[in-house]
């Protein structure tokens, strides 16, 4: 594999397999890592965070994104998610914790890390851990039991460490009904739009347009555009050529079982019923009473499972009828997954006790755990290896090329080693239309270049390019003959806008001269609403919107966050919002025609699930506190490669 490690690389999937191949050196002991500088990407208190940490975490990183995003993560995605702060960081803090954890002396007995790792279900035949099978999954993915076994020992630790921090967090019910109030809270506005688009009666002239056209003329500048030669090798050329054997085939299959196992799932619903109380106290049975006799209810012939759940259940799934979807065993806390894995699809559970509460679970449907054989795998490991191969023997050809450049031109450098260089026509941000799914990607690397100066080899999805920039031609304000229609349309949809800002404001003084009129009389029969005042002016049509909440889109108006936070802030002593509010179609005046408050009974069936936000919400902000705290009595040391990550 060493013919893998080169010196231009820049596609991620390159710096994937160069980092796999440090972590292998470090873990057999090839060079001296250990014992230089290199070794060290940060120091905690004392502590080195090794390169071999590095890029373990980067790497799981990086394949837990892969899972996630699959076809669509490229390199351009690793900038947006800014992988390298996020390993540093993770590693620093990591290494906090542990150091605290140590301090305060919390410990993880072998007696814990042994259950922890007996009820994960990939070390699980039959439900039943299995040492041969644990051995052998940590083999196939190149671990030992002694890595694994240090790795969930930290993460258990780091568990621990976590709920003793957060154990102080604690929500009453008075902030759990000023929080509920706030969210639930809704209004109901009188509103008269003007939309812009219904001001059709605009015929700017020409001197108009030119008018306009000189006072805006920024608007009407080129961007920056550039011109280059590239030369791409590309992978599917080499894809007709490759064959692989049968033996490869089932070497990588062996080697790489676990890509072709899914594990036992099931599909199910519960109602819970929430029971903080320890599990056997008076207030925990009284819970379990209750949870049994919807059990019974639930078992009644032609009873719907889901309406009780949306009726009973105290769980973030009631509104979809309990339903938690499919989910493998290791998803669910233990007792709850014991139970929903021991069922068959259809059957109805007894109470079922977990640190939640009471559950009542009704399996939908069971899927078993699936391995395809090397038959079934084989289309798919050739596929695969014969990508592999192609972008090989791209990167080995365009490194060839590469390296006969020096400083000629690229269009002269292709043709004397027989290549084609493409020469394209200027382009902008959004690079050459040929290139399709590359051309932004391209772009953003075509945009770093000087004059004449040449790319390194960049990897894309169609290949792998190198690039020259020959011209750069910088912005300027284009004619007005060149974009007379835009700037005529531009100018019509400024006159549309003024036009219907003057409207809405027209209507807005005509309310707040009602009220004003209102104010100064005081009497019942001049309090005139905005439906009055609509009827003794034709101009402007209001209607109501209906009952909203706090951010979410207002009916018949939209989402419109300016409007909804306007709206919050009315009272029913001053009721009209006094300017009028811009929005997606135009611009609108509004005044509170109702304010309702949620009632009492939906409080109290939410209390638990809002004292569960708001302490899920509280207790990530305290750690988060935490160990910004930890940081800033803590002597951080950053090698100058890996500072740049922070």
């Amino acid at each position: 594999m060493l013919y893998l490690m080169r010196k231009h690389a820049t596609s991620w999937f390159i710096k994937f397999i160069l980092s796999a191949i440090v972590i292998v050196f470090v873990f057999w002991g090839v060079g001296s890592f250990r014992e230089e500088k290199i070794n060290r990407v940060a120091e905690v208190n004392g502590n080195v965070i090794t390169i071999d940490q590095y890029y373990d975490a980067y790497n799981n990183l990086i394949e837990g994104y892969k899972r996630q995003f699959g076809d669509n993560f490229n390199e351009s995605m690793l900038d947006a998610l800014n992988i390298k702060q996020q390993v540093v960081n993770t590693l620093i803090e990591r290494e906090l914790i542990i150091q605290e954890a140590r301090r305060l002396n919390v410990r993880v007995t072998n007696d814990e890390l042994a259950k922890s790792i007996q009820s994960i279900s990939y070390f699980q035949k039959d439900g039943i851990f299995d040492n041969r099978y644990y051995i052998n999954v940590l083999r196939r993915n190149r671990m030992s039991p002694e890595q694994f076994e240090v790795s969930q020992r930290q993460s258990l630790l780091l568990g621990k460490l976590r709920e003793l921090v957060m154990g102080s967090v604690k929500v009453s019910d008075d902030e759990a009904r000023e929080w509920f109030n706030y969210n639930n809270e809704m209004v109901n506005l009188d509103y008269a739009a003007f939309e812009s688009n219904s001001y059709t009666d605009i015929s700017p002239t020409q001197a108009e347009i030119e008018t306009y056209y000189e006072a805006n003329k920024d608007d009407y500048k080129t961007e920056l555009e550039i011109k280059v030669a590239y030369v791409l090798f590309s992978k599917d050329k080499y894809k007709p050529e490759i064959t692989v054997s049968d033996e490869r085939i089932e070497m990588y299959y062996e080697t790489n079982k676990s890509e072709f196992e899914s594990p036992k799932t099931v599909e199910a619903r519960h109602i819970l019923f929430k029971s903080e109380a320890s599990a056997d106290s008076e207030e925990d049975a009284a819970v379990k009473v209750r949870a049994d006799e919807i059990y019974t209810k639930a078992k009644e012939k032609d009873t719907d499972f889901a309406e009780l759940a949306r009726e009973f259940s105290e769980g973030p799934s009631k509104d979809r009828g309990g339903y938690l979807g499919t989910f493998k065993r290791e998803d669910m806390v233990k007792p709850f997954s014991d139970k929903a894995f021991s069922m068959k699809a259809g059957e109805i559970s007894e109470p079922v006790r977990t640190s939640f509460g009471w559950h009542i679970i009704k399996v939908e449907n069971v899927n078993e755990a699936v391995a395809l054989t090397l038959g079934g795998a084989t289309p798919e490991i050739r596929q695969k290896l014969i990508d592999e191969e192609a972008d090989n023997r791209a990167y080995d050809a365009a490194e060839s090329f590469y390296d006969t450049i020096y400083d000629d031109p690229l269009t002269v450098a292709a043709k004397a080693s027989g290549l084609s260089a493409v020469v394209t026509e200027f382009f902008g941000q959004r690079g050459p239309s040929t290139l399709f799914r590359d051309r932004y990607s391209f772009a953003r690397s075509a945009f770093t270049l000087e004059k004449n100066q040449t790319s390194d080899i960049i990897g894309l999805d169609k290949g792998y390019y190198i690039i020259q920039l020959l011209e750069k031609q910088e912005p300027f304000v284009q004619k007005l003959v060149v974009v007379q229609d835009r700037v005529e349309k531009d100018l019509h949809r400024d006159r549309q806008l003024k036009s219907a800002f003057n409207d809405a404001l027209q209507c807005l003084k005509s309310i707040t001269t009602a009220k004003d009129a209102e104010s100064a009389t005081q009497t019942a029969a001049s309090q005139d609403t905005i439906t009055q005042v609509s009827l003794a002016d034709s101009r402007f049509n209001f209607t109501s919107t209906g009952f909203f909440k706090r951010n979410e889109a207002i009916p018949e108006i939209g989402q419109e966050d300016e409007i909804n936070k306007a709206a919050f802030a009315l009272t029913q002593s001053d009721p009209v919002g006094y300017t009028v509010y811009k929005g997606y179609k135009g611009y609108y005046v509004i005044r509170l025609k109702e304010r309702k408050q949620p009632d009492e009974k939906e409080f109290d069936d939410a209390l638990i699930s809002v004292k569960d936000t708001i302490r899920q919400n509280r207790e990530s902000r305290f750690f988060d506190d935490w160990i910004k705290r930890l940081k800033m009595n803590s002597k951080i040391e950053i090698e100058d490669r890996f500072r740049e990550s922070l």
